[in-house]
């Protein structure tokens, strides 16, 4: 996830790089370990970039002394490669002529940079990006036009993007394209055309939008712009709108919609965040899947959301033909392990990598024992990748609100995708049934999806709990991280005391509390563990609870027993259920969210948390 603004106008009385520097820290949200700016000058490109903050890199003006015409920006969240200057965007072609910034993943990126480095290219960074610009290179050299080659060139590439492409030797335009990564267009008519990954990158210069939709590329002149489909080349229509909300709504917008919290926001980007994570780069995972494979003894370590996530991953990996992991919080891990085996590798999931608990049980594996260290981390760079003999990067981008979501869905995606790795590195299921599963994992985005789309029956839901005094979540097996995790989200936003639980350990216990009208809230997907769960759900109700049950939407017996029921979209078949960890768990988090805001909380920062806990 990362920021991008450019501009190209007829104006002469502006300094360009100075309103590229200022959108781009209206980006800074969306990506804040590096920045660099791309001009075009008389014919050439004017090219600065560098790791850092913006202010700190334009403390002397760096950026806003560049000359040039017209030009593109970005602030990065690094995804391929640390944060250093190499990796920055812009990035350039061979001939320094062409110029490019990228937000999204690119797939076959290894495939593409092996072909063109056999051709002769010199490609300088370690990122999927830099594919982009030699691609053009190259198809420009065959008499194609900056647009034609830039479509021919996305046809190449697999995965999500946002590019916007400048050429010196095309004073006249410039020229942005986009697929499953937001693009947005803004115009002050006849003078100035804008570009930004979101709305805020050019909401104080002009209020005319318009929304580029996937698989298309537009011309952009000043003043004005051509939209073209991909598949075709033929020409689309589109409509400018009106941007009719404030600067600070506007960093809660995704695709137009604004909306009134930035946790709303974060769960409407996890399907595209699910797809970014499905298309991770193929060798991390190999390295990560083998590493476990040698070693002879695993354990897995987080601190709240994030080891719900390692729960769902450890079940994953066991199932999927891993050996036995032992989960410890990361709180406890010093105290539960005086001394660690030979041959041990400890899985280390956290969304900022900065957790405090989780740097200290890696310190101590990793220095008193000789532990190999996994990571699952959200942030490259972060002091948990530096402790790390190998690392999985989540694609969910930078979070605003405290409660995170985005993190908790890519990390149990990037632990499944493991999980299969590991599958295919042992020969425990056929390469047919794997690709099965692939296959399911990607479809979770759109029941996500799905699921967003209708939020009405989860708002009603909402209203009945807003002002229980205690819930229960329980479920069993794998799906008790679901459990975990809606039961932590009511606490975190709503204020609602809540406990989850394994369903068999509720009679043992837990049912003392139940009376008329207590909520219990059941996980069911129709695995394994469903025709037990049927028990401890009328264990419940005979004794007066309010039974609310997550269900598969064609779900029959648990629906007839319960008085309320969330559906999740999965299809009935083993490859959905295996994978429908996430699109069982999205509904409790956005439950959580409507009832913090039916009472009038402020979700984003719940109080007495903070995002990142750097104290033990």
């Amino acid at each position: 996830m990362c920021g991008i603004f450019g501009l190209i106008s007829k104006r002469k009385d502006i300094n360009v790089a100075q309103l590229i520097r200022e959108g781009l820290e209206r980006m800074e949200y969306r990506g804040y370990d590096s920045a660099g700016i791309a001009l075009v000058n008389n014919g050439k490109i004017e090219l600065r970039k560098k790791a850092g903050r913006i202010a700190d890199i334009n403390a002397d003006g760096w950026f806003d002394k560049m000359p040039g015409q017209f030009g593109v920006g970005h602030t990065r969240w690094a995804t391929h490669g640390p944060p250093i200057a190499n990796n920055s965007h812009p990035h350039m072609d061979c001939t320094g002529k062409i110029a490019l910034v990228h937000n999204g993943i690119i797939e076959n990126y290894q495939d593409l940079r092996r072909k063109l480095t056999e051709r002769g290219h010199k490609l300088v960074s370690e990122t999927d990006t830099e594919v982009f610009p030699h691609l053009i290179e190259e198809f420009r050299k065959t008499g194609l036009d900056l647009k034609d080659s830039v479509i021919e060139t996305v046809k190449l590439c697999k995965g999500a993007y946002g590019v916007v492409v400048c050429d010196a030797d095309n004073p006249e335009y410039m020229v942005v394209a986009r697929k499953e990564s937001p693009l947005v267009i803004g115009i002050t008519e006849d003078e100035t055309t804008y570009c930004g990954s979101d709305i805020p990158a050019f909401l104080p210069l002009t209020r005319n939008a318009i929304i580029l939709d996937d698989n298309e590329v537009a011309v952009l002149y000043p003043g004005k712009c051509e939209i073209f489909h991909v598949d075709d080349g033929e020409k689309a229509k589109r409509e400018i709108f009106t941007v009719d909300y404030s600067m600070d709504a506007a960093q809660k917008v995704l695709d137009g919609k604004e909306y009134k919290w930035f946790m709303h926001k974060e769960m409407h980007e996890i399907p595209r965040k699910i797809i970014d994570q499905v298309r991770m780069p193929q060798e991390h995972l190999d390295e990560f899947a083998q590493a476990i494979l040698n070693a002879d003894h695993v354990f897995i370590t987080a601190a709240g959301t994030a080891y719900y996530a390692a729960i769902a991953g450890k079940y994953q990996i066991t199932k999927f033909g891993g050996p036995y992991i032992q989960g410890i919080l990361c709180s406890e891990l010093v105290d539960a392990l005086p001394t660690i085996p030979p041959n041990s590798v400890l899985i280390a999931v956290s969304q900022s990598g900065e957790t405090a608990d989780t740097i200290e049980a890696v310190r101590y594996a990793k220095e008193q024992f000789g532990v190999k260290i996994c990571s699952v981390v959200n942030v490259v760079g972060s002091s948990l990748t530096r402790y790390s003999d190998h690392v999985i990067i989540t694609t969910a981008g930078p979070e605003i609100a405290v409660a995170s979501q985005k993190a908790y869905c890519t990390q149990v995606t990037a632990l499944s995708m493991v999980a299969l790795k590991i599958a295919t590195l042992t020969n425990t299921l056929t390469t047919d049934e794997i690709e099965k599963y692939e296959s399911a994992l990607l479809d979770t985005a759109e029941a996500c999806a799905l699921i967003l789309k209708d939020e009405k029956s989860l708002i009603n839901l909402a209203h009945k709990i807003a002002y229980k005094s205690n819930l229960y979540f329980l479920a069993r097996g794998i799906s008790t991280s679901a459990a975990f995790e809606g039961a932590l989200k009511l606490k975190e936003i709503a204020y609602i005391h809540t406990e989850a639980y394994a369903a068999g350990e509720s009679k043992h216990g837990p049912i003392a509390l139940i009376e008329e009208g207590f909520p219990c809230v059941f996980i069911t997907p129709p695995d394994q563990t469903y025709p037990k769960i049927i028990g401890n759900v009328m264990e419940m109700k005979s004794r007066g609870a309010m039974i609310i049950s997550v269900v598969a939407d064609y779900d029959v017996n648990i629906s007839e027993i319960s008085h309320h029921t969330i559906r999740v979209p999965i299809k009935n078949n083993k490859y959905a259920i295996a994978m429908s960890i996430v699109p069982f768990v999205l509904p409790l988090q956005m439950l959580a969210y409507f009832v913090s805001d039916y009472k009038g909380f402020d979700p984003d920062k719940p109080k007495n948390l903070a995002k990142s806990v750097t104290v033990k």
